[in-house]
């Protein structure tokens, strides 16, 4: 009883403040400048995010970019860009890095 009762609770506090903002945006009226802010925001996101993953980082000394990676990305960011779709994006990456990895 006490498990069922924590995992409620756990999935109460993790989904809650994930999902209760979406529908509560549309009911708020937004300055410009906060719609310009958020329009950038994910673009920013995804650039650290793929960044911090194609340099690899080294004691005293410059970082560097994982080759792999690098080809694993061009694949996805041109499925991104022509297909405006997040989630096959993503899938290519995936697919090229194992098809890389299975090469080399």
């Amino acid at each position: 009883m006490y498990f069922y009762l924590a995992l409620l609770s756990g999935v109460i506090v993790t989904w809650v403040p994930r999902i209760l903002p979406f529908p509560l945006a549309k009911l708020i009226q937004f300055p410009a400048f906060f719609k310009r802010f958020l329009n950038y925001l994910s673009l920013s996101m995804m650039t650290s995010l793929l960044v911090s993953e194609l340099l690899i980082l080294h004691k005293n000394a410059l970082p560097s970019l994982d080759g792999m990676k690098c080809l694993a990305m061009l694949p996805a960011m041109l499925v991104g860009y022509c297909h405006k779709s997040l989630m096959l994006a993503v899938v290519t990456g995936v697919v090229a890095m194992a098809i890389l990895r299975a090469l080399f």
